[in-house]
């Protein structure tokens, strides 16, 4: 009830909504409009457009699950996990596609980053287990340091995506270089899902 374009791959028309249940205005069956139908299945669960710019759309779905995504950090077993890894002195931990983040400076403590889905792995760069992210910004995506193909090592360090807005600069007396940890699969199993750490 909720999308304004549908697509009809077997009969291989593109249909737009107009009114309230009106169905019979035929669009372009293109790849563009084909990427759009897909998004706007996304986006109008966030009462957004699908055909809007998706980074824009992107940032403001973000925006409204953050609340969610934080609201891990309250599970007994993700708390007993972080105050686990405190202990032995890890600040960053990996676990997917997602980031505990320990702030210490401003009485923030953990906090949840994402991690960076960059296309390092496709020009041959691995991950640098050994290496270390160093922070001179508040940005909510980490960048975890790797290896290229040469064998040189990058630093890791944080941002935000294109449509995020820049990232709060830290102050150079707080920039932060920090190791990480990188949790095992069968530790989480999704961001929501069961925890394993029990």
């Amino acid at each position: 009830p909720f999308i304004e374009i549908a697509r009809l791959y077997r009969h291989g028309v593109t249909l737009l909504k107009n009114g309230d249940n009106d169905w019979t205005t035929y669009a372009k069956h293109t790849k563009k409009t084909a990427i759009f139908c897909y998004r706007e299945k996304i986006a109008r669960g966030f009462d957004l457009c699908g055909a809007d710019h998706w980074g824009k759309t992107k940032a403001k779905i973000r925006t409204m699950l953050l609340p969610r995504a934080n609201q891990l950090l309250q599970l007994a077993s993700v708390k007993r996990m972080l105050a686990d890894a405190l202990v032995i002195g890890q600040r960053v931990l990996l676990a997917g596609s997602f980031v505990f983040w320990y702030e210490e400076k401003g009485n923030i403590g953990w906090c949840i980053k994402e991690a960076s889905d960059s296309d390092s792995a496709k020009k041959g760069h691995t991950l640098w287990r050994q290496g270390k992210i160093l922070s001179k910004n508040h940005g909510r995506i980490v960048v975890f340091p790797y290896i290229k193909e040469n064998g040189e090592g990058v630093l890791g360090h944080t941002k935000n995506a294109p449509n995020d807005g820049k990232a709060l600069p830290r102050h150079p007396d707080d920039f932060v270089e920090l190791p990480f940890e990188v949790l095992e699969d069968d530790l989480m199993i999704g961001l929501f899902g069961e925890l394993r750490y029990e």
